[in-house]
Protein backbone atom coordinates (compact mmCIF):
# COMPACT_ATOMS: atom_id res chain seq x y z
CA UNK A 1 0.00 0.00 0.00
CA UNK A 2 1.50 3.14 -0.93
CA UNK A 3 1.71 6.36 1.72
CA UNK A 4 0.13 8.61 -0.34
CA UNK A 5 -3.42 8.59 -1.35
CA UNK A 6 -4.88 10.07 -4.46
CA UNK A 7 -6.55 13.61 -3.96
CA UNK A 8 -9.11 14.67 -6.33
CA UNK A 9 -7.64 17.78 -8.24
CA UNK A 10 -9.80 21.00 -6.99
CA UNK A 11 -11.12 23.05 -10.01
CA UNK A 12 -9.66 26.24 -10.63
CA UNK A 13 -12.52 28.17 -9.91
CA UNK A 14 -13.12 26.69 -6.72
CA UNK A 15 -9.15 27.60 -5.52
CA UNK A 16 -10.12 31.12 -6.03
CA UNK A 17 -13.19 31.50 -4.50
CA UNK A 18 -10.96 30.69 -1.37
CA UNK A 19 -8.59 33.50 -1.93
CA UNK A 20 -10.41 36.84 -0.04
CA UNK A 21 -7.24 39.76 -0.10
CA UNK A 22 -3.66 40.13 0.95
CA UNK A 23 -1.22 41.83 2.66
CA UNK A 24 1.36 44.59 0.31
CA UNK A 25 4.46 42.48 0.78
CA UNK A 26 3.32 39.56 -0.95
CA UNK A 27 3.94 38.92 -5.20
CA UNK A 28 7.50 39.22 -4.10
CA UNK A 29 9.81 38.25 -7.54
CA UNK A 30 11.27 34.48 -7.49
CA UNK A 31 14.20 33.24 -5.53
CA UNK A 32 16.34 30.74 -7.25
CA UNK A 33 18.42 27.56 -5.36
CA UNK A 34 20.13 24.88 -6.85
CA UNK A 35 21.20 21.82 -4.83
CA UNK A 36 23.10 19.42 -7.19
CA UNK A 37 21.87 15.69 -7.91
CA UNK A 38 23.81 12.69 -8.48
CA UNK A 39 26.69 12.42 -10.93
CA UNK A 40 24.74 11.87 -14.02
CA UNK A 41 21.48 12.60 -13.52
CA UNK A 42 19.32 13.31 -15.67
CA UNK A 43 15.50 13.44 -16.17
CA UNK A 44 14.76 11.70 -19.70
CA UNK A 45 11.76 9.99 -18.99
CA UNK A 46 8.54 11.63 -21.45
CA UNK A 47 5.83 13.15 -19.34
CA UNK A 48 3.93 14.29 -22.45
CA UNK A 49 -0.11 13.94 -20.78
CA UNK A 50 1.14 13.47 -17.32
CA UNK A 51 -1.34 13.53 -15.04
CA UNK A 52 -0.89 15.62 -11.83
CA UNK A 53 -0.76 13.67 -8.62
CA UNK A 54 -1.20 15.30 -5.09
CA UNK A 55 -1.04 15.22 -1.81
CA UNK A 56 -2.30 17.06 0.75
CA UNK A 57 -1.76 17.24 4.54
CA UNK A 58 -3.30 18.60 7.57
CA UNK A 59 -4.48 17.43 11.13
CA UNK A 60 -6.90 14.85 9.30
CA UNK A 61 -5.52 14.00 6.14
CA UNK A 62 -1.92 12.02 6.33
CA UNK A 63 -0.63 14.33 9.19
CA UNK A 64 2.51 12.73 9.10
CA UNK A 65 3.12 13.68 5.44
CA UNK A 66 3.45 11.33 2.76
CA UNK A 67 5.54 10.15 -0.81
CA UNK A 68 4.52 11.14 -4.38
CA UNK A 69 6.41 8.78 -6.96
CA UNK A 70 6.65 9.54 -11.39
CA UNK A 71 8.93 9.84 -13.98
CA UNK A 72 11.88 8.31 -12.05
CA UNK A 73 11.44 11.15 -9.10
CA UNK A 74 9.95 10.38 -5.55
CA UNK A 75 9.29 13.22 -3.89
CA UNK A 76 8.52 12.94 0.24
CA UNK A 77 7.25 15.06 2.40
CA UNK A 78 7.70 14.47 6.57
CA UNK A 79 7.28 16.97 9.32
CA UNK A 80 9.57 17.40 12.06
CA UNK A 81 8.25 18.50 15.73
CA UNK A 82 9.79 21.15 17.15
CA UNK A 83 9.37 23.23 20.42
CA UNK A 84 7.73 27.03 19.70
CA UNK A 85 9.49 28.75 22.75
CA UNK A 86 5.94 28.78 24.64
CA UNK A 87 6.13 25.31 25.99
CA UNK A 88 3.92 24.22 22.71
CA UNK A 89 4.92 22.39 19.76
CA UNK A 90 5.59 23.25 16.06
CA UNK A 91 5.84 21.16 12.90
CA UNK A 92 8.21 22.04 10.33
CA UNK A 93 7.77 20.35 6.43
CA UNK A 94 10.56 18.64 5.34
CA UNK A 95 10.20 17.71 1.31
CA UNK A 96 13.23 15.71 -0.35
CA UNK A 97 13.62 14.34 -3.68
CA UNK A 98 15.14 10.99 -4.60
CA UNK A 99 15.74 9.09 -7.85
CA UNK A 100 13.11 6.35 -7.93
CA UNK A 101 14.62 4.51 -10.48
CA UNK A 102 13.91 1.21 -8.31
CA UNK A 103 9.84 2.09 -7.60
CA UNK A 104 7.95 3.53 -5.25
CA UNK A 105 9.07 0.76 -1.89
CA UNK A 106 13.08 1.09 -2.59
CA UNK A 107 14.12 1.99 1.21
CA UNK A 108 15.68 5.14 1.75
CA UNK A 109 18.24 5.84 4.22
CA UNK A 110 18.85 9.43 4.97
CA UNK A 111 21.89 8.33 6.80
CA UNK A 112 23.56 6.67 3.40
CA UNK A 113 21.46 8.33 0.65
CA UNK A 114 21.96 11.22 -1.17
CA UNK A 115 18.47 13.48 -1.94
CA UNK A 116 18.46 15.01 -5.46
CA UNK A 117 17.16 18.52 -2.99
CA UNK A 118 15.99 19.26 0.34
CA UNK A 119 13.40 21.94 1.53
CA UNK A 120 12.75 22.95 4.69
CA UNK A 121 9.89 24.69 5.11
CA UNK A 122 8.48 27.53 7.76
CA UNK A 123 7.50 25.86 11.24
CA UNK A 124 4.28 26.30 12.07
CA UNK A 125 1.52 25.42 14.69
CA UNK A 126 -0.54 23.46 12.20
CA UNK A 127 0.07 21.24 9.71
CA UNK A 128 -1.40 22.58 6.50
CA UNK A 129 0.64 21.78 3.34
CA UNK A 130 0.35 20.00 0.23
CA UNK A 131 2.99 19.11 -2.91
CA UNK A 132 2.04 18.34 -6.12
CA UNK A 133 3.61 16.44 -9.09
CA UNK A 134 2.62 18.38 -12.12
CA UNK A 135 4.15 19.39 -16.03
CA UNK A 136 4.74 23.25 -15.39
CA UNK A 137 7.80 23.18 -18.00
CA UNK A 138 7.12 21.28 -20.76
CA UNK A 139 10.75 22.49 -21.90
CA UNK A 140 12.64 20.16 -19.45
CA UNK A 141 12.98 16.41 -18.97
CA UNK A 142 10.26 15.67 -15.46
CA UNK A 143 7.34 16.73 -14.23
CA UNK A 144 7.83 19.74 -11.18
CA UNK A 145 7.04 19.36 -7.98
CA UNK A 146 4.93 22.12 -6.28
CA UNK A 147 4.77 22.66 -2.72
CA UNK A 148 2.23 24.84 -0.75
CA UNK A 149 2.03 25.80 3.42
CA UNK A 150 0.07 27.94 4.88
CA UNK A 151 2.19 30.47 7.07
CA UNK A 152 -0.58 31.11 9.69
CA UNK A 153 -1.50 35.16 10.75
CA UNK A 154 -4.71 37.13 10.23
CA UNK A 155 -5.31 37.23 6.52
CA UNK A 156 -2.35 35.56 4.88
CA UNK A 157 -0.83 33.54 3.00
CA UNK A 158 0.22 30.65 0.89
CA UNK A 159 3.54 30.36 0.36
CA UNK A 160 4.21 28.21 -2.60
CA UNK A 161 7.84 26.84 -3.91
CA UNK A 162 8.34 24.79 -6.87
CA UNK A 163 11.66 22.13 -7.81
CA UNK A 164 12.16 21.84 -11.42
CA UNK A 165 15.12 20.10 -13.09
CA UNK A 166 17.56 22.39 -15.19
CA UNK A 167 19.61 21.38 -18.42
CA UNK A 168 22.42 20.09 -16.82
CA UNK A 169 19.78 17.68 -14.41
CA UNK A 170 20.27 19.78 -11.47
CA UNK A 171 17.25 20.57 -9.19
CA UNK A 172 16.08 23.84 -8.05
CA UNK A 173 14.29 25.34 -5.91
CA UNK A 174 12.56 28.91 -7.34
CA UNK A 175 10.13 30.86 -5.00
CA UNK A 176 6.66 31.45 -6.77
CA UNK A 177 6.03 34.06 -4.08
CA UNK A 178 3.33 34.05 -0.86
CA UNK A 179 -0.59 34.37 -2.07
CA UNK A 180 -3.00 34.74 -0.06
CA UNK A 181 -6.16 32.52 1.48
CA UNK A 182 -5.23 28.75 1.66
CA UNK A 183 -2.84 26.46 -0.23
CA UNK A 184 -3.39 25.48 -3.25
CA UNK A 185 -2.36 23.48 -5.85
CA UNK A 186 -1.73 24.16 -10.15
CA UNK A 187 -4.90 23.60 -12.07
CA UNK A 188 -5.26 23.97 -15.86
CA UNK A 189 -8.33 26.41 -16.49
CA UNK A 190 -8.35 26.32 -19.85
CA UNK A 191 -8.03 22.16 -20.99
CA UNK A 192 -5.31 21.60 -23.09
CA UNK A 193 -3.53 24.87 -22.65
CA UNK A 194 -1.26 23.81 -19.63
CA UNK A 195 -1.16 24.42 -15.78
CA UNK A 196 -0.91 27.20 -14.17
CA UNK A 197 -1.00 29.20 -10.37
CA UNK A 198 -4.41 30.43 -10.78
CA UNK A 199 -4.46 33.55 -7.86
CA UNK A 200 -5.28 36.52 -7.82
CA UNK A 201 -3.36 39.75 -8.43
CA UNK A 202 -1.69 40.24 -5.08
CA UNK A 203 -0.56 44.01 -5.88
CA UNK A 204 -3.99 45.18 -5.77
CA UNK A 205 -4.71 44.34 -2.33
CA UNK A 206 -4.47 46.91 0.39
CA UNK A 207 -3.16 49.48 -2.36
CA UNK A 208 -6.10 51.39 -2.69
CA UNK A 209 -8.11 50.39 0.51
CA UNK A 210 -8.18 48.38 3.87
CA UNK A 211 -8.59 44.71 3.80
CA UNK A 212 -12.40 44.40 3.34
CA UNK A 213 -12.48 47.43 0.90
CA UNK A 214 -10.18 45.97 -1.80
CA UNK A 215 -10.62 43.53 -4.22
CA UNK A 216 -7.96 42.31 -6.94
CA UNK A 217 -8.40 40.80 -10.85
CA UNK A 218 -7.53 37.50 -11.60
CA UNK A 219 -4.00 36.39 -12.38
CA UNK A 220 -2.43 33.45 -14.28
CA UNK A 221 1.47 32.87 -13.69
CA UNK A 222 3.46 30.17 -15.58
CA UNK A 223 6.54 28.85 -14.99
CA UNK A 224 8.98 29.76 -17.57
CA UNK A 225 12.98 28.19 -16.99
CA UNK A 226 13.61 29.90 -13.75
CA UNK A 227 10.53 32.33 -14.09
CA UNK A 228 7.56 32.89 -12.81
CA UNK A 229 5.65 34.94 -15.22
CA UNK A 230 2.41 36.47 -15.46
CA UNK A 231 0.85 35.16 -18.54
CA UNK A 232 -2.62 37.30 -18.39
CA UNK A 233 -1.96 38.28 -21.90
CA UNK A 234 -2.40 34.99 -23.40
CA UNK A 235 -5.50 35.05 -25.98
CA UNK A 236 -7.17 31.78 -24.73
CA UNK A 237 -7.35 33.07 -21.67
CA UNK A 238 -9.47 36.18 -22.39
CA UNK A 239 -12.80 34.68 -21.68
CA UNK A 240 -12.10 34.35 -17.74
CA UNK A 241 -11.65 38.05 -17.84
CA UNK A 242 -14.27 38.55 -19.20
CA UNK A 243 -16.62 36.40 -16.66
CA UNK A 244 -13.92 38.12 -13.92
CA UNK A 245 -14.98 41.86 -15.72
CA UNK A 246 -18.72 40.58 -14.58
CA UNK A 247 -17.79 39.53 -10.96
CA UNK A 248 -15.85 42.69 -10.63
CA UNK A 249 -18.92 45.11 -11.81
CA UNK A 250 -20.79 43.06 -9.77
CA UNK A 251 -18.64 43.78 -6.51
CA UNK A 252 -19.05 47.59 -7.41
CA UNK A 253 -22.60 47.52 -7.81
CA UNK A 254 -22.79 45.88 -4.57
CA UNK A 255 -20.74 48.41 -2.73
CA UNK A 256 -22.85 51.30 -1.66
CA UNK A 257 -21.68 54.16 0.54
CA UNK A 258 -18.19 52.17 1.59
CA UNK A 259 -14.79 52.15 0.21
CA UNK A 260 -14.89 52.40 -3.31
CA UNK A 261 -11.50 52.88 -4.68
CA UNK A 262 -10.35 49.29 -4.04
CA UNK A 263 -12.87 48.00 -5.94
CA UNK A 264 -12.66 50.62 -8.86
CA UNK A 265 -9.14 48.89 -9.34
CA UNK A 266 -10.42 45.53 -8.86
CA UNK A 267 -12.94 46.73 -11.75
CA UNK A 268 -10.35 48.22 -14.24
CA UNK A 269 -8.07 45.91 -14.30
CA UNK A 270 -10.09 42.53 -14.99
CA UNK A 271 -11.76 45.01 -18.10
CA UNK A 272 -8.09 46.17 -18.90
CA UNK A 273 -7.16 42.26 -19.64
CA UNK A 274 -10.71 41.01 -21.39
CA UNK A 275 -9.60 44.35 -23.78
CA UNK A 276 -12.04 46.60 -22.20
CA UNK A 277 -10.44 49.23 -20.41
CA UNK A 278 -12.16 51.97 -22.83
CA UNK A 279 -15.46 50.68 -21.55
CA UNK A 280 -14.17 50.91 -17.74
CA UNK A 281 -12.54 54.31 -17.37
CA UNK A 282 -15.08 56.75 -17.41
CA UNK A 283 -16.64 54.52 -14.34
CA UNK A 284 -13.50 55.10 -12.50
CA UNK A 285 -13.95 58.66 -13.23
CA UNK A 286 -16.84 58.97 -12.40
CA UNK A 287 -17.53 57.04 -9.14
CA UNK A 288 -14.05 57.53 -7.36
CA UNK A 289 -13.70 58.77 -3.74
CA UNK A 290 -11.72 62.32 -4.35
CA UNK A 291 -11.24 62.78 -0.57
CA UNK A 292 -9.37 59.25 0.13
CA UNK A 293 -5.31 59.12 0.38
CA UNK A 294 -4.71 55.76 0.17
CA UNK A 295 -1.62 55.18 -1.10
CA UNK A 296 -1.37 58.34 -3.06
CA UNK A 297 2.17 58.82 -1.55
CA UNK A 298 4.73 56.57 -2.72
CA UNK A 299 8.93 55.63 -2.82
CA UNK A 300 10.15 56.54 -6.57
CA UNK A 301 11.18 53.13 -8.26
CA UNK A 302 9.52 51.29 -5.40
CA UNK A 303 7.35 48.72 -7.22
CA UNK A 304 5.05 47.69 -4.02
CA UNK A 305 4.10 51.26 -2.96
CA UNK A 306 0.97 52.58 -2.16
CA UNK A 307 -0.84 51.38 1.57
CA UNK A 308 -1.14 54.97 2.50
CA UNK A 309 2.13 55.21 3.95
CA UNK A 310 4.85 57.61 4.26
CA UNK A 311 8.13 56.86 3.11
CA UNK A 312 10.18 59.91 4.15
CA UNK A 313 11.78 62.97 2.09
CA UNK A 314 12.19 61.64 -1.26
CA UNK A 315 8.54 60.34 -1.24
CA UNK A 316 6.49 61.73 -4.24
CA UNK A 317 2.96 62.00 -4.89
CA UNK A 318 0.22 61.03 -7.68
CA UNK A 319 -2.57 63.91 -7.72
CA UNK A 320 -5.57 61.79 -7.43
CA UNK A 321 -6.96 58.10 -7.50
CA UNK A 322 -7.54 58.02 -11.28
CA UNK A 323 -3.42 59.01 -11.79
CA UNK A 324 -2.37 56.37 -9.36
CA UNK A 325 -4.26 53.20 -10.67
CA UNK A 326 -3.12 54.23 -14.55
CA UNK A 327 0.20 53.87 -13.29
CA UNK A 328 -0.12 50.28 -12.01
CA UNK A 329 -2.18 49.22 -14.44
CA UNK A 330 1.19 50.52 -16.46
CA UNK A 331 3.32 49.03 -14.32
CA UNK A 332 1.68 45.41 -13.62
CA UNK A 333 0.98 45.05 -17.91
CA UNK A 334 -2.71 45.25 -17.43
CA UNK A 335 -1.95 48.36 -20.13
CA UNK A 336 0.34 49.46 -22.57
CA UNK A 337 3.18 51.85 -21.82
CA UNK A 338 1.95 54.15 -24.28
CA UNK A 339 -1.49 54.25 -23.14
CA UNK A 340 -2.98 57.74 -21.89
CA UNK A 341 -5.67 57.54 -19.40
CA UNK A 342 -7.59 60.50 -18.42
CA UNK A 343 -6.87 61.59 -14.86
CA UNK A 344 -10.04 63.71 -14.08
CA UNK A 345 -13.73 63.81 -15.92
CA UNK A 346 -12.54 67.59 -17.07
CA UNK A 347 -9.83 66.31 -18.90
CA UNK A 348 -11.90 64.14 -20.98
CA UNK A 349 -14.20 66.96 -22.71
CA UNK A 350 -13.26 68.27 -25.47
Amino acid sequence: MPSWKSTTMVPWLAVLAGICAALGWLALGPLITTVLGPQGHKGTHPVAGFEPLLLRTGPDDNPSGGSLTAAGVRADLSFLVKPDGYGGEQQQPVLRLWPAASGDDAPISLLTDTPLLEHMGLPSPVTNALMQMVELDTDNGSPEVLFSQYSGGAHCCALVTIFRENDQGEWQAIDAGAFDGDIFAATEPVPGHGYLLAVVDNRFLYRFSSYTGSSAPLQFLALQGEQVVDVGHLPHLRPLFEKDAQRQAQLLDNNRGGEVNGFLAGYAASHARAGRIEEAWPVVLQRHDRDSQWGLEYCPGEEHHGHGGDCGQGSMRHPNFPSELAALLREAGYISEDMILASSLESTKP
